[in-house]
């Protein structure tokens, strides 16, 4: 196969890197050559500054999109008009608007396209899925999710002020960014029924966008819980507890998988 890799940023990098190790080497990259990170091991390997001629000159079977979250649909629709698969990282988009452009895309040229939420790949939550949804635990009653990273230590060898994660331009903000919980309880627990959130730049981080924000979910099985996010947290912390009744008339069970899932 031939692979367009959008993005060479840590994640980009993280997938060539992958590709490598899988034996494939027919690989090109889409660039803004914005990246923080040295070309070293690049070296070698097809690049191009535009989308749609890297599309029409190498034809990709597959395009891996990894770049800053409000570009991602920049690559991801015409690379689904082109009829190639697509891994798009998480999430889609920080937008609503132009999801349904990407759909129909999709559908017209048969594109399959996976979005890279990898926790629903981890054993432990696997594992927590299974028991949960086989009632082997009771009826789920609260769960509760924390994310917490410091992010001027996230990516080291970067500025943390010119990150995306820190950038509204760019799709930042603790809500996108660190979006995992959200989709590994829907994964585990159901679907949501309705959710509230308090959030905001409440730190003296240097950042345009949310760094904090506390999420309450009512699950249409009748569970409620919550996220917790924040871009404060020094040592980095993810933790998932989750309280079940251990039988009629029991007391209760809880789950909990702690920083193992980071």
């Amino acid at each position: 196969m031939k692979f367009l890799i959008a993005g060479l940023g840590s994640i980009g990098r993280r997938h060539f890197r992958n590709l490598l190790a899988l034996g494939e080497k027919d690989i090109v990259l889409l660039r803004s050559h914005r990246a923080t990170l040295t070309d070293d091991e690049l070296a070698g390997f097809p690049v191009e500054t535009d989308t749609q001629e890297a599309l029409n000159k190498h034809k990709p079977d597959a395009v891996i999109v990894a770049n800053p979250t409000a570009m991602h649909l920049d690559i991801a629709i015409p690379a689904a008009e082109a009829g190639c698969h697509i891994l798009l990282e998480k999430p889609v988009s920080n937008s609503l608007e132009r999801l349904n452009i990407l759909q129909q895309a999709a559908q017209r040229s048969d594109s399959k396209i996976l979005v890279g939420f990898q926790f629903r790949h981890h054993p432990m939550l696997n594992k927590a899925r299974e028991l949960i949804q086989a009632g082997a635990l009771g009826k789920v009653l609260t769960v509760h999710s924390h994310w917490g990273e410091y992010l001027p230590q996230w990516h080291p060898w970067e500025d943390y002020r010119q990150s995306y994660a820190a950038r509204a331009d760019l799709g930042g903000g603790v809500v996108v960014t660190l979006t995992h919980p959200l989709d590994y309880l829907h994964f585990i627990i159901g679907d949501v029924e309705s959710l509230w959130s308090f959030n905001g730049h409440i730190s003296p981080l240097d950042v345009d966008v949310e760094d904090m924000a506390e999420i309450g979910l009512k699950f249409k099985n009748g569970a409620i819980g919550g996220v917790h996010l924040n871009y404060v947290q020094r040592p980095p912390f993810i933790n998932l507890r989750s309280l079940e009744p251990a039988g009629l008339y029991a007391g209760t069970t809880r789950m909990e998988c702690c920083t193992s899932i980071g």
